[in-house]
């Protein structure tokens, strides 16, 4: 299965929301994948969180209850998703979540926030390092939205210090393309939370496959190298990076669950019509979209080696 989301030929910034309950196949309708490529997902956050697990999970008003709602969410997905690879039991006031995948079990008790032991900071970083996605929570109060949490070990050049705590107009701002629907966004996030789940794609290129791709480079690598992106004519690989974004409405506390599940596909992979359709996305982006993307003075390298 591939998830290739440009296949009309067209690059938009859309919200494209679908409804997961219609999807076609059951990969489609949960909110966490799992698949063979599952222990390098997690050596990767591993690896986030051995440098500086702060630089990658960060907080900003993150209401308790929003933070026991979201972590209840979590549990029952994986609970009800992967009902084989992780199971929950309830004894004498305490929660076991055990992981069948990697062996290994978390403990809580009941107030849904603390976690045994000293390997994650708490329930929710405990949870989402047991994901091959990224996840995110959006909290709305009033007339006002934040991003209250993030939990990000496969960044797409973009920092988490950078975007918690900020509205959605300001965390989608430098995005060129959604100026309209960052005038006019609230009523959508009202959708996400109280209708849906709902799941949308975004894509780009690359011309690596590693997972992290935090602005800040890890001590250690050389930066030019670290940043990617470097489309060349010659026989350098390039990746198509596809992003499959999942949106879990709590209204109960007035949020939503927000996933990131990033995939790679080589371009060589593509079929000739599909390839077609790529280069005729790529080609319609303006030119700053061009630049956002990294691509620009790069469509002619790029129409070469997709069309020859």
């Amino acid at each position: 299965m591939k998830y290739l989301p440009f296949l009309d030929g067209k690059y938009t910034t859309a919200p494209a929301l679908a409804a997961r309950t219609k999807a076609v196949t059951d990969m489609d309708k949960v909110v966490f994948q799992f698949d063979e490529q599952y222990p390098h997902y997690l050596a990767n956050t591993d690896a986030c969180r051995k440098e500086n697990i702060h630089k990658y999970y960060v907080e900003d008003k993150l209401h308790p209850a929003t933070a026991v709602s979201i972590n209840k969410q979590i549990v029952e997905q994986l609970a009800t998703e992967c009902p084989s690879g992780f199971i929950l039991t309830y004894s004498n006031s305490q929660y076991v979540l055990q992981n069948n995948k990697t062996g290994k079990s978390l403990q809580w008790q009941e107030d849904w926030i603390k976690v045994a032991g000293n390997d994650y900071l708490n329930l929710f970083d405990a949870l989402c390092s047991q994901v091959q996605e990224d996840v995110a929570i959006c909290q709305i109060d009033g007339e006002k939205d934040w991003l209250a949490a993030i939990h990000l070990s496969c960044p797409n050049y973009w920092s988490p210090a950078e975007k918690v705590g900020r509205p959605f107009s300001q965390v989608h701002a430098i995005v060129p393309g959604m100026e309209k629907l960052n005038e006019n966004y609230f009523k959508m996030l009202l959708t996400a939370v109280h209708k849906g789940p709902f799941s949308r794609f975004a894509w780009g290129i690359s011309t690596d496959t590693r997972l992290n791709h935090h602005p800040e480079p890890a001590p250690g690598f050389d930066p030019v190298f670290w940043q990617g992106r470097r489309v060349e004519a010659d026989t350098t690989a390039i990746y198509l990076r596809v992003e499959r974004q999942s949106i879990t409405g709590v209204p109960a506390t007035n949020c939503f669950l927000f996933t990131i599940r990033t995939y790679f596909y080589n371009i060589e992979d593509l079929a000739a019509e599909e390839k077609q359709a790529l280069f005729a996305a790529i080609e319609g982006m303006s030119p700053q979209s061009l630049e956002y993307k990294g691509l620009t003075d790069k469509v002619e390298i790029l129409r070469e080696r997709l069309l020859g």
